[in-house]
């Protein structure tokens, strides 16, 4: 019994050793292959860190000329932080978000500046695009009321100027209603009536008692005695003019996004330093032909909103994706990762 015993000892402790043996080779295994992902990751970061080797033209589709939250732009191009980084950016306007990203999907430009209810859509219809940064995280919209309407439950009945259905304008307009406690096309009937001008039109011309605005629009706005409210207190979290690129510039030219990046963080950082605050001034009153006192009131709107590096709040756009979700724009759900990358942030 003895001789078996021991028979059993020598059969038993080297199974023992065999198993702990690929038990800790296992782990090893697994240690090395997180550690090559995560050492992947790193190095797919570092690459798109890089400038452009040569002078690089870049073209940024904006939706709106007359657009002052795009004020970090317009510092960029005169403070020359795009050449610095080696861009040379020249600026297309067209009509709204919608027909950006169809110049963005068919190679038209490079970036473009968009609402981010109309990338949540496209991408969910199919579009190849990302969102990569943003100019601000606060929303640039204000509403505004007729003078006649002296208690906001007064608006019961009434109709408000939204922009067209499913635009991140009219949504936006739509969550301030029920906000205030009105169903939209219940207590408020909702009427499209285009851009900034158009809406304003609409409550002058007694069409419509509420719209939404953003600047510089809203300076007529005020001066025409209509009563103010900011979207920005309703709307804690949401990213305005976010900066989108497509895929192919992804893959083929990342290190361009990343030049362009950090000519925005630039720009944003030197906007929002105090002791710039007279050239900002001059650089509104430039580009959009507006007094020195309409000049001051607009960059003291814009400045607190803009996003130090471009960063986009994570919060607002998942605000955003849950309002397009729920108003029906879309059946398909999209996930972060299919429209988000956010590599290219400055250093």
């Amino acid at each position: 019994m003895i001789i078996m015993f021991h028979r059993r000892l020598r059969i038993f402790f080297p199974n023992i050793l065999l198993c702990i043996f690929l038990l800790f080779g296992g782990l090893i295994g697994c240690s090395q292959t997180t550690d090559t992902k995560t050492t992947e990751s790193k190095k797919n970061n570092e690459e798109v860190k890089r400038m452009p080797d040569k002078k690089t033209e870049v073209t940024l589709g904006l939706p709106s000329r007359r657009n002052t939250s795009y004020l970090p732009i317009y510092i960029a191009l005169k403070k020359g932080y795009f050449q610095k980084y080696n861009l040379n950016v020249k600026l297309t306007y067209v009509q709204g978000g919608v027909l950006a990203l169809r110049g963005l999907q068919t190679g038209d430009f490079h970036l473009i500046s968009s609402l981010p209810e109309s990338v949540i859509t496209s991408v969910s219809e199919g579009a190849s695009v990302k969102l990569i940064g943003t100019l601000d995280n606060q929303s640039m919209y204000s509403i505004y009321v007729s003078k006649d309407i002296k208690n906001l439950d007064d608006l019961k009945g009434k109709n408000a100027a939204g922009m067209v259905p499913g635009n991140g304008t009219s949504i936006q307009l739509e969550y301030w209603l029920r906000k205030q406690g009105l169903e939209p096309n219940k207590d408020v009937r909702i009427i499209y009536a285009g851009d900034n001008t158009e809406r304003l039109q609409t409550v002058q011309q007694k069409q419509a008692a509420v719209t939404i605005l953003s600047p510089p629009t809203d300076l007529k706005a005020e001066k025409l005695g209509l009563k103010r409210y900011l979207m920005r207190d309703v709307l804690k979290t949401y990213n305005h003019n976010m900066i989108v690129t497509s895929d192919v510039m992804i893959r083929e030219k990342p290190q361009v996004i990343y030049a362009f990046m950090s000519a925005l963080s630039d720009a944003i950082a030197f906007t929002k330093d105090e002791k710039n605050r007279d050239e900002a001034i001059k650089v509104m009153i430039d580009e959009f032909e507006m007094s020195k006192a309409d000049a001051e009131k607009s960059v003291d709107f814009v400045i607190p909103a803009l996003a130090d590096k471009g960063k986009i709040n994570i919060e607002g756009l998942k605000w955003a994706m849950d309002t397009v979700k729920k108003a029906n724009i879309t059946k398909k759900n999209v996930t972060l990762d299919k429209m988000l990358d956010e590599r290219f942030y400055a250093k």
